[in-house]
């Protein structure tokens, strides 16, 4: 597979995809709730079936997990990942912090993922030992080396009550330089950009995560979980961004985790 050459496939799906977002970006249209009590909108469908469309069409033997229409083929060797507005409730409102997600899985890894802010007019991308690009250019972590002073993005505080992990929260803001909360996608480009030291995410899907992990990899980060080394993109939870800060902010995770 030239995962090169399916990145550039990749790239061309997320444009038709981000198309049909802005045209609803800031519209008229109604809100749905899901199962969960989340919202979905028509952009959010739309742009999905986009997505699944193109990628069904050049690749029919691969897999499908997609956030709005499920799974398909999702034991193939090869699964894509879909979040087509990650951050809807951002959207709804008219910020424009969202973004539209996807990733290539072979055999559960990613290897090349894609993490487009439309409104924003940013597109990141990487491919497994090829580097991690924004707009065309190289994509680094910081190179902050102590949590103390660190500047660390985190997901709304209501996930972390949710999940139950206000210690750590609060351990978090006590322990580093400044904490802002910088949902979603965007919290997590800007760590792996270096802009943020660390993005920090108690409650989140394997569409959410799948991009990120290969991004913050081929930046020269890591992306780890709360609960131990593997990195699982399918734990649900996530710390992302400079190796030396996801490392620091794990031993207060499991500090915390087990008092």
């Amino acid at each position: 597979m030239d995962l090169l050459k399916i990145k550039d496939q990749a790239l061309s799906f997320m444009k038709p995809a981000k198309s049909e977002v802005l045209k609803w970006f800031r519209g008229q249209y109604e809100i749905d709730l899901k199962s969960d009590s989340s919202p979905v909108t028509i952009a959010d469908r739309n742009a999905e079936e986009i997505l699944r469309k193109n990628i069904t069409k050049h690749f029919p033997e691969h897999g499908i997990i997609g956030e709005e229409f499920g799974n398909h083929n999702a034991n193939a060797e090869w699964v894509w990942t879909i979040d087509p507005v990650d951050g809807t409730r951002s959207f709804i409102r008219g910020l424009p912090l969202f973004a539209s997600m996807i990733a290539l899985l072979h055999k559960g890894e990613p290897v090349l993922g894609v993490i487009e802010l439309p409104a924003l007019g940013e597109t990141a991308w990487a491919v497994k030992g090829k580097g991690a690009f924004l707009n065309g250019k190289p994509l680094k972590v910081s190179r902050q080396k102590k949590l103390k002073g660190a500047f660390i993005a985190v997901a709304d505080w209501y996930c972390f009550k949710q999940q139950k992990h206000i210690s750590l929260f609060n351990a978090l803001n006590k322990e580093a330089g400044i904490v802002r909360t910088y949902p979603d996608a965007f919290g997590h480009l800007m760590a792996i950009c270096g802009t943020a030291d660390v993005m920090v995410d108690p409650l989140a899907k394997i569409w959410d995560y799948a991009p990120c992990k290969v991004l913050a990899q081929e930046a020269g980060g890591k992306f780890a979980n709360f609960t131990g080394n593997r990195a699982s993109i399918e734990e649900g939870t996530a710390i992302v961004g400079n190796a030396n800060i996801v490392k620091e902010v794990r031993k207060i995770f499991s500090k915390k985790a087990t008092k």
